[in-house]
């Protein structure tokens, strides 16, 4: 008995210190197993940390914990957020308030907690590391693995029961395969400790050559997977930010070389990129940074471009191409603008991008030019003027040469009473109709219905087209876009074309009279604008029409084919339109009729002509 009890004691002496032998090898492994994986995670998700890249982080962390004794891998970020938790996304972004977690997150060393089964669903151990940044004292998260003690408590479990069972060889044989084992495991653990080392230096071509046949070959086979997609990650990645600074690059080299300004201002007129090229055209210092400042404060409320970007913030949907005023000084300058819409992913609008074109030099090059055409059409002026008034004061002439011997001659007083006034007033509705053609006229500008006026010309010579036999036809689209323009002038200019059309249609036709509207559509299609758009009115008779020799010459003064009036007419008409910044052109056949077309541009332009160019003299 005594025998038997010294061998129970020694058996149970034996069997605790095996116990507690593998407890503190086994535990001493798993320790260092779990750091060798967070420092493996640490090596890989440093950059991912860097970025905020959640959705990288995470996967790391569910490929990591596919190893089953592996509980967990959590990784905080820099604020101790969950930033990946394996196979729970329903955590990322909470923070723990654990105290394991709390010892983690706090710790500034590499710290080991032992996980209690009242604490979680199985014991284990926490190895947490500290990320740092690279040659820097400063956190940017903690990298946490949760190794589990089950297998191990399993492990011993049954070589107790296998001690007991056996006796006291089963024992000796059991501790000797348990020491074995577990230097075979400290082997392989050990080298692929040394392999995490040189993944995280940097060295991710480091080969593991662990043939255990147990789950560390596993975990090593796992690893080495791991080291080549990180490599094949950051190979792509680097080739991404080479390109990435190329384009770069070549957009900032674009912006300084170009010839045209280039201004962006987001949704809350703040300005986001300039070129000096703007800069020159706006009057701006170039070397002042206005980036991120309000357009409003630099430029004034009341600048038009100011205006412009204001109307598209309010109108998205609106993108506006026009000209607008910039004065320097004293000086005036004539800018294009051109702008667009940058949308984002969703279609948000994120910028309004616009391009500024300096055209002073061609405004001014185009005044020259209708200078010039002016001074050339002095001549046939001249010799239209001369012709008219010399009829009339041909006949005037006469009777006051005649005057002074057939002044008692009967009926002479009469006839001269009768020829010198109709001949006077020719030659002064003469004058007036040069002096209208001549003078810059003072506009009103107002907001005008073209339908209305349309209308309302019709009105004024219904009782012409009844007396001649024409049927007036009038096809005049519904909801036309409001214009500014001079009622009276317009109503002057289409009053003059029906008279036309009347003349050309001595006995009897139709007169077709149609308005509609084209408007202008962004690039994508999405939204349709009036900006640039224009109303065009038509007017079409089926009157003689007009020989393709003359058609060129219409709208010059003093030019007529019929054997009544001063050719002043169409001129007048013309001179109108181009005031109020449209075009009138003109297609006819000889004996099928004319159709004079006019293209009006709508009130919401950038600029509206408020000033009208002076006419032919």
């Amino acid at each position: 008995m005594a025998n038997a009890g010294m061998l129970t004691l020694l058996l149970g002496i034996l069997t605790l210190t095996l116990v507690w032998f593998q407890n503190r090898n086994i535990r001493q492994q798993l320790e260092q197993r779990g750091k060798a994986i967070a420092q493996s995670l640490v090596a890989t998700t440093t950059k991912a940390l860097l970025n905020y890249d959640y959705i990288t982080l995470e996967q790391f962390a569910n490929r990591a914990a596919q190893d089953p004794n592996i509980l967990y891998v959590i990784v905080h970020d820099k604020e101790h957020r969950v930033a990946g938790f394996s196979n729970r996304p329903d955590l990322q972004g909470k923070k723990l308030t654990d105290k394991i977690s709390y010892g983690a997150i706090t710790a500034t060393l590499p710290i080991v907690q032992k996980i209690d089964a009242e604490s979680g669903s199985h014991p284990g151990l926490d190895v947490a590391l500290p990320v740092f940044l690279p040659d820097s004292m400063s956190r940017w998260g903690t990298i946490r693995v949760g190794l589990s003690l089950t297998p191990m408590y399993k492990q011993m479990s049954q070589t107790i029961w296998i001690i007991l069972g056996i006796g006291i060889v089963a024992l000796f044989t059991g501790t000797i395969i348990s020491v074995l084992g577990a230097q075979r495991v400290t082997r392989s653990l050990g080298e692929l400790v040394w392999a995490t080392m040189d993944v995280a230096k940097g060295n991710f071509t480091h080969t593991i050559g662990v043939k255990t046949g147990d789950e560390v070959e596993v975990l090593a086979a796992n690893f080495a997977v791991m080291t080549k997609e990180i490599l094949a990650h950051q190979k792509s990645q680097e080739q991404q930010l080479k390109e990435i600074q190329r384009l770069q690059n070549y957009t900032e080299k674009l912006m300084i070389t170009m010839a045209d300004g280039l201004l962006s201002v987001n949704m809350k007129g703040k300005v986001v990129t300039v070129n000096p090229a703007a800069k020159i055209l706006l009057g701006l210092s170039p070397v002042n940074a206005i980036e991120g400042q309000n357009i409003a404060a630099i430029l004034g409320e009341s600048s038009q471009l100011v205006l412009l970007v204001q109307k598209i913030i309010r109108q998205p949907g609106t993108v506006s191409h026009g000209e607008i005023e910039i004065r320097k000084n004293t000086e005036s300058q004539t800018i294009l603008v051109g702008s667009s819409i940058l949308h984002g992913a969703k279609g948000q609008p994120l910028e309004i991008i616009l391009n500024l074109h300096d055209i002073t030099d061609l405004k001014k090059l185009e005044a020259r030019i209708r200078q010039s055409e002016r001074l050339a059409g002095l001549g046939t002026l001249a010799a239209g003027m001369a012709h008219e008034i010399r009829n009339p004061l041909s006949a005037i002439k006469t009777f006051v040469q005649l005057l002074p011997r057939k002044v008692n001659k009967p009926g002479f007083l009469e006839k001269f009473n009768r020829t010198v006034p109709r001949e006077t007033e020719r030659i002064n509705i003469l004058v007036e109709e040069l002096l209208e053609l001549s003078r810059i006229p003072k506009y009103e500008f107002t907001a005008t219905d073209i339908n209305g006026l349309l209308r309302q010309s019709f009105d004024t010579i219904e009782e012409s087209l009844q007396q001649n036999n024409i049927e007036c036809q009038q096809d005049l689209q519904e909801n036309l876009p409001p214009m500014v323009a001079d009622s009276n002038q317009l109503i002057k200019g289409f009053n003059n074309l029906i008279r036309n059309a009347i003349q050309a249609m001595p006995t009897g036709g139709q007169l077709t009279i149609k308005t509609l509207c084209e408007e202008s559509t962004d690039a994508g299609n999405r939204t349709t604008m009036h900006t640039n758009g224009k109303v065009t009115i038509i007017f079409q008779d089926t009157g003689q029409g007009i020989d393709p020799k003359e058609l060129q010459q219409i709208f010059n003064p003093f030019f007529t084919t019929k054997d009544s009036g001063t050719g002043l007419g169409l001129p007048i008409t013309h001179k109108v339109i181009t005031e109020h910044g449209g075009q009138i052109d003109v297609e006819s056949k000889k004996g099928q009729g004319t159709t004079f077309t006019i293209q009006l541009p709508i009130d919401d332009k950038i600029s509206i002509l408020t000033t009208p160019n002076p006419g032919l003299l």
